[in-house]
């Protein structure tokens, strides 16, 4: 019935894909943060079947015959992983194609399926940042008498998690920049399925019941060659062209739409997650440079 009412709206103009989002978010009972507008109801709604699969996948490795270790644990969490940006990644190209491209644009004067449509991503990825810390940083590190321990890592993603979700929901609370929050969500989540497939591959190498299967070797190799080409185009040749183009825009336009000190906060967020993805793009590069390493990989598988 939603989806009909979307189609009565508007239906040339509203992508096909986005139909889905703009249903589920209408029907969600709303939950709005104090103070403001923001829906946060949808979010905690989208964390909760996130941490259910997250569950499920865990078990599912478990059948196959991984052990219970922290490495299934994680590898489970990559896979829910790669359905949030398998999910996230098509609706975000869908938005970035459905309105002229300004990344400091306003919300206000857009179609109400666009605003509905908007709030439906950031509030999803959102509610996967949420889900994330929860079950990563709290459930599946506690330990009796000291509650949750973090890692050096553990306190930086979750930092990453936390800043995100804040970028997100400011665009939301001023109305303003939420294609500069879209594009960047894009370019950050097109490579995260074969990254978080790489990282699942790393740990069935390492178990004893995938070291008969001859192929993950070679599967490994060839996804961490497509992951680190697609690593490259984003962070590196799309980065040269989208980071220039945003900066000027938020700081020349994006005055007229959001207090400066805001901006100047999404622009340290977003260049700092550039400049933290250097070392990661010195793997990616030397990777495509070596080539396929089939060797290495089967090493890896004997560790």
């Amino acid at each position: 019935m939603a989806i009909e009412k979307i189609a009565m709206e508007d239906d040339t103009n509203v992508p096909h894909v986005l139909k889905i989002w703009i249903a589920l978010y209408r029907s969600s009972p709303k939950v709005y943060l104090p103070g403001t507008d923001i829906d946060f109801g949808f979010s905690l709604r989208c964390a909760i079947p996130l941490s259910v699969s997250r569950i499920i996948f865990r078990h599912a490795l478990y059948y196959f015959g991984w052990d219970q270790s922290k490495d299934t644990i994680y590898a489970s969490g990559c896979v829910t992983g790669i359905c949030h940006s398998s999910l996230l990644v098509p609706g975000l190209l869908a938005m970035l194609l459905s309105q002229k491209y300004v990344p400091s644009a306003k919300l206000q004067g857009s179609p109400q399926w666009y605003q509905d449509a908007m709030h439906a991503l950031l509030g999803f990825c959102t509610g996967y940042m949420i889900y994330d810390s929860f079950m990563g940083f709290i459930v599946e590190v506690w330990q009796p008498g000291r509650g949750p321990v973090l890692s050096s890592d553990d306190w930086m993603y979750l930092g990453h998690h936390i800043l995100t979700s804040l970028y997100m929901t400011s665009t939301r609370w001023v109305k303003a920049g939420h294609i500069s929050a879209m594009v960047l969500m894009f370019f950050g989540e097109l490579s995260n399925p074969f990254m978080n497939l790489k990282l699942i591959l790393e740990k069935a190498l390492e178990q004893d019941c995938c070291k008969d299967v001859t192929w993950l070797p070679t599967l490994f190799v060839c996804n961490e060659q497509v992951f680190s080409i697609c690593y490259i185009i984003c962070r590196v040749f799309a980065a040269s062209f989208v980071f220039p183009h945003l900066t000027y825009d938020l700081l020349i336009r994006g005055k007229k739409n959001a207090p400066m000190w805001l901006i100047l906060c999404w622009l340290f967020l977003c260049y700092g997650v550039q400049f933290g993805s250097i070392p990661m793009i010195y793997t990616s590069i030397d990777t495509v440079k070596n080539g396929p390493l089939l060797s290495s990989a089967g090493a890896h598988g004997e560790l």
